[in-house]
């Protein structure tokens, strides 16, 4: 039975960096490794600036800050609905919101607040994965030769582990995956009631799995 269950944990290559990522970890009760890149240009995050860098084997990882994007009108709306909804972040008045907007104090929920940008030593970029106002960036994390990027929306936090070779696609963990760690080089992977601890190690362009 152990070697059965052993047998799941099989890791393959790099992906494309704009496919889909999913596995079958996207069950409830699991860390799913379904985070989805996007495709951004480079003029789309010019205006982002970079805040962290990491080491991604022979290329980096950079977490970039983005400003607000919407044009004077597009604000204006946006102010007055969220003042009659009194959905404005603190401290911002009805009165004040275009403005407040306008330095930079706030977005609003579902815009670009940060993205984080995988690119090759030489500059070409791999992928990139955007993170809204409402979502926050959990977890961002060298490990082995790539980077570890969680994303926490409402329900959840999706992960994905993007190297300079592209996207990692990790191996179905089934419903005792609960929780994600970095330790020592390698994603620990741990089961309810730590039944099961499971390591993936990025090498090479792939995942490599080993069993505790």
């Amino acid at each position: 039975m152990i070697a059965a269950l052993f047998g799941l944990f099989v890791a393959t290559g790099a992906v494309p960096p704009v496919k889909l990522h999913r596995t079958e970890t996207e069950r409830a009760g699991s860390p799913p490794f379904d985070l989805v890149p996007d495709d951004l240009r480079g003029d789309e995050i010019a205006s982002c600036r970079v805040e962290e860098t990491l080491p991604m084997g022979t290329g980096v990882a950079e977490k970039r800050t983005c400003p607000g994007r919407m044009d004077a009108e597009s604000v204006r709306r946006r102010c007055k609905e969220s003042a009659r909804h009194d959905t404005l972040p603190g401290g911002v008045t009805a009165e004040s919101c275009p403005d407040d907007y306008r330095v930079g104090r706030f977005l609003f929920p579902g815009e670009r607040k940060e993205v984080i940008v995988a690119r090759r030593r030489d500059g070409k970029q791999v992928a990139t994965f955007t993170i809204l106002e409402g979502d926050v960036l959990a977890t961002f994390s060298p490990v082995g030769d790539a980077v570890l990027i969680g994303v926490s929306g409402a329900e959840r936090v999706h992960y994905a582990v993007i190297s300079s070779r592209g996207l990692l696609r990790a191996p179905p963990l089934g419903d005792e995956a609960v929780d994600i760690e970095v330790a020592r080089g390698r994603i620990r992977v741990t089961g309810k009631a730590r039944a099961m601890q499971v390591d993936l190690i990025p090498q090479n362009g792939t995942l490599r799995v080993e069993k505790k």
